[in-house]
């Protein structure tokens, strides 16, 4: 299939979710509603949607489902703030998809920007209604407070590494959109582990299950590369299922068509071959989550971290298995998904920095 049959004819998502040997995620919060109202109404306040359709557009997008998949044990105030988060990261995200995403010097300075607001001192202080002034900083610098607010220094730390490579990523994809085309699939996956947004996700597990895996759990070893493994299986999860909205937008970044360009063949081939490497790394998850006590504790571990490390295991799973589920529901690859971003329309809320 080429590149204008795939988008004439629409996104197969169910016959590209048959490729995939990873279960699609089925437990979920129970509070799944009771955050979806929460967040759009917080996105409001801070003057994310400039009118009622676009509040109705991005509800479509049905991301509580996803906090509540990645989540399933988070209710109340924890899967607020976790809807939150996924609320952001697709509204930042959605800044990229025109003009600006070909613009590095105009994507920098808006990247600069969130991270400056990471450095600012966390304080307690309800955050003020500053709806019209800079939505997206604004909405940014409440989150930072509340996902903050009462957690480890450690577990800062590493949030706050996490989150400044997922931000910083975005200069590298703008500078990849105007220069050389990337010359590898390890090239792509350097600069997507980031993009993706999976480890600030992951970190949320610890935040919402009490406890911080310390540094030289996380650092190396099984669960390093279990954290690696999860982002690789998100990764061709979603440049399976966005495939057709990223030919609509241009997007260059994603692993099926880089496969086609540097290898030829079908688009359904180069589909084939994304979901056997998704496969592939679920496989060697699964293989390395079913020794981690065994090989934890070989390493002096206390009993209680291994159990720590197990249930953080468990949300990796969760992150996998939701991120198919909803990929396979959301409004966001379909055809309406599609539609909301072919010949450079973008979303309504596309351009809050007011940088283009």
């Amino acid at each position: 299939m080429d590149t204008w049959t795939a988008l004439a004819s629409g996104p197969d998502l169910a016959g590209r979710a048959r490729l995939l040997e990873i279960p699609v995620g089925v437990a979920e919060s129970p509070d799944a509603e009771a955050a979806r109202r929460h967040t759009i109404g917080w996105l409001r306040r801070f003057g994310v949607f400039p009118h009622e359709a676009a509040a109705a557009e991005y509800d479509a997008l049905r991301l509580d489902r996803l906090s509540a998949l990645f989540y399933p044990g988070a209710v109340g105030a924890d899967l607020d703030l976790a809807n939150d988060l996924n609320g952001w990261f697709f509204v930042f995200d959605d800044q990229f998809d025109g003009e600006l995403g070909y613009r590095p010097e105009a994507v920098a300075r808006l990247v600069d920007s969130v991270v400056a607001v990471t450095r600012e001192p966390v304080t307690s202080a309800p955050p003020a209604d500053r709806a019209g002034s800079n939505p997206l900083l604004d909405s940014f610098r409440d989150l930072w407070r509340r996902i903050n607010d009462g957690a480890s220094p450690v577990w800062r730390d590493r949030f706050r590494e996490n989150w400044c490579g997922y931000l910083e990523a975005h200069k590298r994809e703008a500078r990849d959109r105007t220069g050389e085309p990337l010359p590898s699939l390890e090239a792509l996956l350097a600069v997507k582990r980031h993009s993706v947004g999976v480890q600030p996700c992951l970190d949320l597990h610890e935040r919402f299950g009490g406890f911080t895996l310390p540094p030289q759990v996380h650092g190396g070893g099984p669960v390093a590369a279990m954290r690696q493994a999860t982002d690789d299986v998100v990764i061709f999860i979603n440049d399976t299922v966005s495939l057709d909205k990223e030919l609509a937008a241009g997007d260059v970044h994603n692993s099926v068509l880089l496969h086609r360009e540097l290898h030829g063949g079908s688009l359904d081939e180069a589909v084939g071959h994304v979901a056997r490497l998704a496969n592939e790394r679920f496989r060697y998850f699964e293989d390395l989550a079913a020794r981690l006590p065994v090989l934890l504790a070989a390493q002096g571990v206390p009993p209680r971290v291994v159990r720590h490390a197990v249930r953080y295991a468990d949300g990796m799973r969760h992150v996998m298995a939701g991120s198919l589920a909803w990929s396979l529901e959301t409004s966001r690859y379909d055809r309406r998904g599609i539609e909301a971003v072919r010949s450079g329309r973008q979303r309504p809320w596309g351009d809050l920095a007011g940088l283009r």
